[in-house]
């Protein structure tokens, strides 16, 4: 019996030393991972980290009431949304260019769809063809794309370990994605590793209900080896068919699935970048070539280059709304690029032209709105009912050609010097109104 109690006691000193043993040198190589995640050879981070300029978006202050008459509009803050739908990148300033602030809105996830079509034979038509298309997917229809993590990395020639053949230089950086995804485990050394993970993302974000997260990188500009690899498909975006770039590719085949079911999406997905020479063309209430020089294009944002928004405007919104389940509405479920303070509620309305310190803008037309601003950004969460209730109430039929949808902000197109021209924004800068007038929503789709 002594024999087997001690046999037993060894057995139970070996599994616990091997488990202590796994578990260090699973932590040593989780540093060496998490080192080589936060910090991308020959690149730096740009944009605002552990900080923000809407930090006090809710205040009394930003209220639009009782204004000097002689205060200029002040851009208060700017977004850009690298993959559309996922999480944003705040920024201290930006380039502007032809398709609105630089890196926004260039990489668009797709969904394998089935759909059927009219074929015509003679005088007849007969819905008897199907075909399969990759098309957009938002937050409308997929709001955990919400919780999907985005940092832009771009060449640094000043680190000390940039290389013009580092992998991300010789791209121009690239865009770093991650989500949470904690993974099955058991009580074997996969388990015990997969444990240590968990806990080690809770210490490290100081959050119990943190997770693990999985991440992975998209080149910005890649080279002409690396792009060899991708291939140029069409994707649908609401009516557009653009012909994009497909980099699936750069996912990962076991990490794009965990990010399906991180998702809780059932078809297959794909990721496409825009394509650089291929921008969609805009027109409705752009201005034409003939008055901007010419034709404003956008990557994959829905209409416009560029979206506006007062804070005051939301303040106002959300001081109607009795059933939303946050305390305030939070301006950045609206997804604009540009945020402003000292205008009054909705001024930004009758906007026809504006300009920043360097730059014109042509302010086309309001911004229609859907039920995409209904996802909590905080929580990934889509309410059934706010605040897009709300708004139909309050701000349908304030646009004669959008008749009953509702608006709140403004969507513009950058007057640059022409199509290959950069203008620059900053936090800070006043924004001057230098034309008013009335606006008229032509649709994208007619009901």
């Amino acid at each position: 019996m002594d024999s087997l109690l001690q046999g037993g006691v060894i057995a139970l000193i070996t599994i616990l030393a091997a488990s202590i043993a796994s578990l260090l040198a699973f932590s040593h190589q989780s540093r060496k991972d998490q080192e080589s995640e936060s910090t991308i050879p020959g690149c730096r981070r740009i944009g605002l980290i552990g900080r923000s300029n809407m930090s006090d978006q809710y205040s009394p202050k930003h209220n639009g009431e009782n204004l000097d008459s002689s205060a200029a509009c002040r851009i208060k803050a700017l977004f850009i949304y690298p993959v559309k739908s996922c999480k944003p990148v705040e920024l201290e300033d930006s380039d502007v260019i032809l398709t609105g602030l630089r890196y926004d809105r260039q990489f668009c996830f797709t969904q394998l769809k089935t759909e059927q079509v009219e074929k015509e034979e003679g005088d007849l038509s007969v819905n008897s063809e199907w075909v399969h298309n990759w098309k957009f997917i938002t937050q409308r229809n997929v709001p955990r794309l919400s919780q999907v993590d985005t940092q832009i990395w771009i060449p640094d020639p000043s680190s000390p370990t940039y290389s013009p053949k580092a992998e991300w230089v010789k791209s121009q950086g690239c865009v770093v994605c991650s989500f949470a995804f904690t993974p099955e485990w058991s009580w074997d050394m996969n388990g015990l590793r997969t444990a240590f993970s968990i806990f080690k993302a809770k210490l490290a974000q100081r959050d119990i209900k943190a997770e693990p997260r999985i991440t992975f990188k998209l080149p910005i500009a890649p080279d002409e080896e690396r792009s060899s690899k991708y291939t140029r498909e069409v994707m649908k975006i609401w009516k557009d068919s653009p012909t994009a770039i497909n980099i699936t590719s750069e996912i990962p085949p076991e990490t794009l699935g965990k990010l399906k079911y991180f998702l809780g999406v059932s078809n297959p997905i794909a990721l496409f970048k825009a394509d650089p020479l291929n921008h969609r063309k805009v027109f409705r209430n752009a201005p034409r070539i003939e008055e901007a020089g010419y034709q404003p294009g956008v990557g994959f944002a829905d209409a416009y280059p560029l979206s506006i928004m007062g804070v005051a405007s939301v303040q106002k919104v959300s001081k109607t709304i009795t059933n939303l389940p946050t305390p305030h509405l939070n301006a950045l479920r609206f997804r604009a690029n540009i945020y402003l303070t000292n205008a009054p509620p909705f001024a930004e309305d009758d906007w026809k032209q504006i300009r920043s310190r360097n730059l014109s803008y042509h302010v086309s037309c309001r911004t229609t709105r859907c039920d995409l601003p209904n996802v909590d950004p905080v929580t990934g969460i889509k309410d059934r009912a706010e605040p897009y209730k709300t708004l139909k109430q309050t701000r349908g039929f304030v646009d004669k050609g959008a008749g009953a949808h509702p608006v709140l902000g403004m969507q513009m197109v950058p007057l640059l010097e022409d199509a290959a021209g950069k203008g620059e924004i900053r936090v800070g800068e006043d924004m001057e109104v230098v034309k008013t007038g009335e606006h008229f929503y032509i649709r994208l789709f007619q009901d």
